[in-house]
């Protein structure tokens, strides 16, 4: 069933920067209108917004609170009146302030809420709003589209970013489970996962970890295969296809580590060490 873009109505989450902000942009140069929705504006998206005042829209929003999230599809819905795509592509690679070995935090692991909970609430959110659209199952056409953004480490143990990982785990095995959501209600809900793109999401401890010959993924790369998967009937409810430098892949649940430009970061011994070295100074506490 395919879906084209053309007119549709999306929320993009993270959409100030990176990959979803280069997928906003995508999304209006194919004739739909966007809301963006992050936690504040950014110069580049502001010049988007600028050049393109009638098609993108910004919402501030903390998606780790659920009361803002709701909040968000009721602005969308007002301005935009449905929301046929949800890209949920908010997310952060285990920073210094929601680190597993660092442990900082009291109440809740922030990075999981924003990486898993708010993404899987957002879902809830949008198929509430596109079931709506639908004959009796079992569905005959796409009606609305929610694209997940994993990641290759949700494939592969990462010692150093557990909680990373296992959010990514976590996006992928979701996506899979509502799979059925496409052929009994039109709802296809899909995932990229790229491998190592050139993104603020890196932090300076994980830029360690590349040498020189290892190969990043521009956002921009990154959007076209999203753009593709959106639309494209060869991928129904439950893809999660993996995306590295000028090639993708189907990523079914035991799939083999990927290999190749864009998926190797050769240098990852040196944050590993890291890690090991800060356990050692607890223990010795």
């Amino acid at each position: 069933m395919a879906f084209a873009i053309a007119s549709k109505c999306a929320i993009v989450t993270g959409g100030a920067s990176g990959i979803s902000l280069a997928f906003a942009k995508l999304l209006v140069q194919k004739g739909a209108k966007v809301v963006v929705a992050d936690l504040q504006r950014t110069p580049a998206l502001d010049e988007l917004m600028k050049q393109r005042q009638d098609d993108i829209f910004f919402q501030k929003t903390d998606l780790t609170q659920w009361d803002q999230l709701h909040d968000l599809f009721k602005f969308t819905k007002n301005r935009l009146g449905k929301v046929d795509v949800l890209c949920n592509s908010a997310g952060v690679f285990e920073p210094p302030w929601s680190n597993f070995w660092k442990d900082t935090e009291e109440t809740s692991y922030k990075s999981i809420d924003l990486n898993v909970s708010a993404l899987m609430k957002g879902t809830r959110l949008a198929i509430r709003d596109q079931i709506t659209r639908v004959s009796p199952p079992p569905s005959t056409r796409t009606v609305g589209v929610i694209l997940n953004v994993s990641s290759l480490a949700a494939q592969f143990p990462l010692f150093n970013q557990p909680l990373y990982c296992s959010s990514k785990a976590a996006v992928s095995a979701f996506t899979r489970a509502l799979a059925p959501l496409h052929k009994e209600f039109g709802i296809k809900v899909v995932a990229v996962a790229p491998g190592n793109v050139a993104t603020p999401l890196w932090t300076e401890d994980i830029k360690k970890v590349f040498r020189a010959d290892d190969v990043v993924i521009q956002p921009e790369e990154v959007a076209d295969v999203m753009l593709r998967v959106i639309e494209g009937a060869e991928y129904p409810g439950g893809t999660v296809l993996e995306v590295t430098k000028g090639r993708t892949r189907f990523l079914a649940v035991d799939s083999p580590v990927a290999s190749g430009p864009g998926a190797t970061t050769s240098n990852m011994g040196v944050i590993y060490d890291e890690t090991i070295t800060l356990l050692d100074q607890e223990r010795q506490k």
